[in-house]
This record gives structure tokens, C-alpha cells and sequence, in this order.
């Protein structure tokens, strides 16, 4: 399984917003402690793991649930920790960043998300789960 950081999120998304919002959700568990990330996907998603392996050797979870008012409360908070990132940069990039984010109401994008973009929970599940983080010397 591939470690959280490099999971690409351009597979996470029918649409630009998703994109964003997958971003956002990485960028939001990779800050924190991977205890905590862990915790804080466990909370959204109730994975039902058979004993399949997928890439890497990490159990494939099987009709997971997904708790989706604690998922679009997890999008806001990740979208608020991103603006508060960017809001410490200086930049007009930045300004740009939190303009769009601004925008981003998770209940929203959980009433309309693709499969592929509830498949990042997933990947984040089993990436924060199963893959050694420790960096090899």
C-alpha cells in the first residue's frame, strides 16, 4: 500500500472541486500525528476487511460503511485547517486558495460525491493502517 503522501489525488475526483477537497483531506491528515490521522478516518468509516490483499499486501476493505454527516464534518474541519495554513503565507496564491476553499461546504460535497472520491477514505484507511511509515535509511 502506498504510504498517505503519495497517494494521488487526481484519482480522487470526477470534478476540480474534488480534487481540491481530496487535496485538502491529505494535505489535513499528513499534518497530524498518524495516531490521530488514523483516528480521524476510523471515525467516518466502519471498513468491513475480508482477507483479499490488495497493492502492497494491505487487506482490501469490502461494503464499508461510511458515516456521512462525520465525513462532511471532516471536510470542514480539513478545509478550515487548510485556510488556516494558507492564511500564514503571504502570497497571492494563497489568497486564491482560501477564496475557493471558502466555498467548500462539506455537506454539500458528500450529497454529491463520485465513487472515486469516497474511494480516498479507503485509501487513506489502509495507507494510515497497514504501510510502514518509518523512512528506511
Amino acid at each position: 500500500m502506498k504510504k498517505l503522501a503519495w497517494l494521488s489525488v487526481e484519482d480522487y475526483g470526477t470534478t476540480p472541486m474534488e480534487i481540491v477537497v481530496a487535496s485538502v483531506m491529505n494535505g489535513y491528515l499528513r499534518r497530524l500525528p498518524e495516531q490521530e490521522a488514523l483516528k480521524k478516518v476510523e471515525n467516518i468509516i466502519e471498513p468491513k476487511v475480508i482477507q483479499l490483499f490488495g497493492e502492497g499486501g494491505a487487506p482490501m476493505p469490502v461494503q464499508s460503511h461510511i458515516d456521512g454527516a462525520k465525513f462532511a464534518a471532516f471536510i470542514d474541519e480539513a478545509v478550515a485547517d487548510s485556510i488556516r495554513e494558507l492564511e500564514n503565507r503571504k502570497d497571492d496564491l494563497a489568497g486564491a486558495s482560501i477564496a475557493v476553499l471558502q466555498n467548500v461546504v462539506g455537506e454539500s460535497i458528500v450529497e454529491n460525491m463520485s465513487p472515486e472520491f469516497v474511494g480516498f477514505l479507503g485509501d487513506a484507511y489502509r495507507s494510515l493502517k497497514y504501510t510502514n511509515h518509518l523512512e528506511k535509511p
